[in-house]
This record gives structure tokens, C-alpha cells and sequence, in this order.
């Protein structure tokens, strides 16, 4: 058969694949086999020519364009296997080249091998590069599923996540209004409850603190200190107590007209009496006493008298001996 060059084939058909087509790093070939029992090639062709054949085929698969075949019987020859048979080659030639026929780029083209082409090269973007021996293309393949999977979960989750911020903010918006149509009807009423409240616990406050006051008075007995006087509204107007009292704290005597002792003394001596022991206690001690030290000197004024003799002798008249008590007329005695 004459060469590529010297064959005039403008009268041809078509090629039935592009003339770009290159699947040389393609290594896998789609044979259908269920089609290839059901042909009559199979049941024509002996075991040698069928052998040559399958050669070509995939010879085929590995030019450019894929799927075709060079118009020259020495490379046909040399592609089937019978490389310096020549002979050989020309017995098994019609059977091995079954189905080819010459195209208008002067190759010849398989109708069943163009199709397999197609279908390859819409394929090949997701056809492996490795071997299907290599032991690490199982892990290639589970890693890439595994990254698909996790990015399809990742925009669940960002879905999701959108939905439940966009339910919480209707939510908010909602709360807000109820909230402030509530607060606004009920202000009026809130405010006034407020202020009847707090002058309530005002008036409760100024009550413990006088309940307090009134038992802390009443638990203090004769071991009296020094408190703020009462109110004038809570005291009589006028009694012999205080303004003894007065006189006592005006020359520096603890006293107090509540005091049990105070009021004892006043039941049993005079004024004067009570004053004159006042100063003489103030003569020994000093000023700051407790109105119990004259108390207890009026209570033994033989003790008093003998302990005061020295002094009476330094001091001379005027004379501040104590005379015996002498009831006095119209108690002032209280009971508590």
C-alpha cells in the first residue's frame, strides 16, 4: 500500500476524532467486551490474527491523534509484532486491521476505537495518574474523598450557623419590642410604687433605731456611760433628778436623772447634802467620778468623816462634815 505521502486522499472522510486528541499518559482502555463476543470478528478471525489486531488497538491508543493508525504496512508490521516478517504480516493484514478505514488525513480510523477515544478524553480530567499497583493511590483516593467530605460539612455548619444568627436577631427584635411596650404601659405605676416603698423602709428604719436605743437605756442599769441626752419630748419637764443632774455635771460628776442611784439619793438626802459629798469626792479624786463614789461615801459617812479628818484639819473652815441623812419630804422616785 502506497505511503501517507504519495496517497491522494482529499476524497476521504472526515477523521472522527480531532486531530489534537494526545491520551498517551492515558493508561487505562475502555474495551467493551459484552460488544466484542456479539461481533462477527471475533468468530472470523483465528487466534494469530486476533492477537495482531489487540496489538493495533492499543497501538492505536498511543498516537496523535488517539485512536488512528499510520497508512504504511511496514510500520503496521512492526505495531502487530511481525517486525522483518513481511510475509507474516500480509496473511494476518485484513483481519488485523478489521473495521479501519482511510480518512482525509490519510490515517486509518476505527469507528468502536474513535468512540472509546471520546469517551476517554471527556474522562481524563478525573482519570488517575497513578498505577493502580501503587500502594499509596488507595490513600491518595481515601484522602480526597475525606477533603470533599469535610468541605461539604463545613458549609452545612456555615449554613446552619447562618440560619440560627438570623432566627436569634428576629428573636431580639422581638423581645425588644414586647419589652418596651410593657415597660412604657407599666412605668407610671412602677415609679409611684418605688417612692411609697422607700419612705416605708425609712419609717421601719426609724423605728428599730428608737427600739434599739430604748433597751440599750434600759440594759445599761448602773454601769451608765455617757450617751447623748433623749429628746425634750420624751423627758419631764421638770424634775428634781435633772437639775440636780446639771449641778453634779457642772462640777464634773457623771450623772444622769434615769440612774437608779441618782434617784435613791434624792429619795433619802437633800440637795445640799448630796452637793457637800460631791465636793469632797472631787477634793480626793478629781474630776470625772462616777455619781456611785458619792453614793457609797453618803451610804458610810463614818468612814467618809475619818478618812476626811486630815483634810478637814488642812483645809479649815468651812465646815464640809456630812450630818446623818435626813428624810426628805415628796419622793421623787420613779419605778422603771
Amino acid at each position: 500500500m502506497p505511503s501517507d505521502q504519495e496517497l491522494d486522499c482529499s476524497g476521504f472522510p472526515l477523521p472522527p476524532v480531532p486531530a489534537d486528541i494526545d491520551l498517551r499518559s492515558y493508561q487505562w482502555m475502555k474495551l467493551d467486551l459484552s460488544r466484542l463476543h456479539s461481533s462477527d470478528f471475533i468468530h472470523l478471525a483465528s487466534n494469530e490474527e486476533f492477537g495482531a489486531a489487540v496489538k493495533l488497538w492499543t497501538e492505536s491508543m498511543r498516537q496523535v491523534p488517539a485512536g488512528s493508525l499510520p497508512n504504511d504496512d511496514k510500520i503496521l508490521a512492526c505495531l502487530a509484532g511481525y517486525r522483518g516478517s513481511p510475509r507474516r504480516w500480509m496473511k494476518v493484514r485484513t483481519m488485523a486491521l478489521h473495521g479501519f478505514s482511510l480518512c482525509s488525513d490519510g490515517r486509518l480510523y476505527h469507528p468502536v476505537l474513535a468512540e472509546m477515544v471520546l469517551d476517554a478524553w471527556g474522562n481524563k480530567t478525573q482519570q488517575p495518574t497513578s498505577s493502580p499497583s501503587d500502594p499509596r493511590a488507595k490513600d491518595r483516593e481515601r484522602l480526597r474523598r475525606w477533603r470533599e467530605a469535610q468541605r461539604e460539612k463545613a458549609r452545612q455548619e456555615n449554613a446552619q450557623s447562618n440560619r440560627t444568627e438570623e432566627s436569634h436577631s428576629t428573636q431580639a427584635d422581638e423581645t425588644t419590642e414586647t419589652f418596651q411596650d410593657r415597660f412604657t404601659e407599666t412605668f407610671h405605676e412602677t415609679a409611684e410604687t418605688f417612692h411609697i416603698k422607700e419612705r416605708e423602709r425609712e419609717r421601719e428604719g426609724e423605728e428599730t433605731l428608737r427600739n434599739v436605743s430604748e433597751t440599750f437605756h434600759e440594759m445599761a442599769g448602773e454601769t451608765f456611760h455617757e450617751t447623748p441626752q433623749p429628746e425634750p419630748s420624751q423627758m419631764p419637764a421638770a424634775t428634781r433628778e435633772g437639775a440636780l443632774c446639771k449641778k453634779l455635771r457642772a462640777l464634773g460628776v457623771r450623772a444622769a436623772p434615769h440612774m437608779v442611784v441618782v434617784q435613791e439619793m434624792c429619795t433619802r438626802h437633800s440637795d445640799e447634802h448630796i452637793l457637800a459629798a460631791a465636793e469632797i469626792a472631787l477634793e480626793k479624786k478629781g474630776s470625772g467620778i462616777h455619781v456611785g463614789y458619792i453614793a457609797a461615801m453618803l451610804k458610810d459617812p463614818g468612814r467618809s468623816s475619818a478618812k476626811g479628818a486630815k483634810n478637814k484639819q488642812a483645809d479649815g473652815p468651812p465646815n464640809r462634815q456630812l450630818i446623818p441623812p435626813v428624810a426628805v419630804g415628796g419622793s421623787h422616785y420613779v419605778k422603771l
